[in-house]
């Protein structure tokens, strides 16, 4: 995501914090996990220490392929030993179940089909002179 360079990573870990201390609620964190990326046991615990302290829970999400992207997900005993090892470091920890993956619409999936589709871009000329948006 682009804003995502916009901040340092401390700097919203930080705003995470404030934002607990303001209510109470615990932060959910949704962590896409990429086959040779940063899916290692080193990766988990790298993860663990930035989150050392904080009441919050890490959602797991093993990529799903997209077919114009290099990505590839790791494979189930990867993403078991991920999130074993955060577990063994005390973070509350999750893995998304996967859905619509074998239909190309998974999260991501969906996506990228409907933005190279010839229908979107008629869509979002009527949208423009309109005045609507996606």
């Amino acid at each position: 995501m682009p804003v995502a360079y916009r901040y340092e990573l401390r700097d919203v870990l930080d705003a995470c914090r404030y934002y607990f201390e303001q209510t109470g609620r615990r932060i959910t964190f949704e962590y896409s996990l990429v086959k040779g990326v940063n899916d290692t046991g080193r990766d988990a615990k790298e993860l663990a220490a930035l989150l050392r302290g904080m009441n919050c829970h890490v959602n797991l999400i093993p990529v799903n392929p997209v077919r114009e992207r290099s990505y590839v997900q790791p494979d189930p005993a990867a993403v078991n030993a991920f999130k074993n090892k955060l577990e063994s470091e005390q973070i509350n920890v999750t893995v998304r179940r996967e859905m619509g993956r074998d239909i190309a619409g998974a999260c991501g999936q969906l996506r990228k089909s409907y933005m190279e589709s010839p229908d979107k871009a008629e869509k979002d000329e009527k949208d423009e002179k309109s005045g609507e948006k996606d």
